[in-house]
């Protein structure tokens, strides 16, 4: 059996989290609460953690804090990894700035891990558009943009795939 580590990377509020609970049902949380924040209660501080069976495969999900003051995280987290996911909030065109600051740091840093993004919170009306995306963060063609809803398995396993097939192409499995 094959093991793969993923990082589940993205901006405060983008669904890491919720990704990586929905794909694997209990997980490993380090977060803290909010003191003055009215989106959402708690924050990962250090990380997320989650092994989820596929087919052939055990794939370790470690979700990265998506707030710069834990950037030093980042590279932690990243180191040895076979591929990552970059959570966009479809939903908050302000959470693209540090989306952007975020996939810039990793595509810098891990320049030939295979990656998509994950346009999260693709079941409401009024979204950022794929192109939209691409644009905000400077998204290479080849790297696919996926609609996702973090909150359903079916969408959540899709995205999973994708990047399971993007990363088994580029190893030669």
């Amino acid at each position: 059996m094959r093991t793969l580590k993923i990082v589940v990377t993205g901006a405060f509020n983008a669904g890491k989290t919720t990704l990586i609970k929905t794909l694997c049902g209990r997980i490993l949380k380090t977060d803290m609460k909010l003191s003055i924040n009215a989106v959402k209660q708690t924050t990962t501080v250090a990380l997320d953690f989650g092994i989820l069976r596929l087919e052939d495969k055990v794939i370790r999900l470690f979700g990265t804090p998506g707030q710069r003051r834990f950037h030093f995280m980042w590279s932690v987290l990243g180191s040895g990894m076979n591929g990552y996911i970059l959570m966009v909030d479809t939903q908050d065109e302000e959470n693209m700035i540090d989306a952007a600051y975020i996939y810039k740091f990793f595509r810098e840093n891990f320049p030939e891990t295979p990656h998509v993004i994950s346009a999260n919170k693709a079941d409401c009306k009024k979204g950022l558009s794929e192109e939209a995306i691409r644009e905000a963060l400077n998204v290479p063609r080849e790297v696919p943009v996926h609609p996702t809803i973090a909150l359903r398995k079916d969408s959540a396993l899709k995205l999973v795939k994708l990047l399971v097939n993007l990363i088994e192409r580029g190893s030669g499995v």
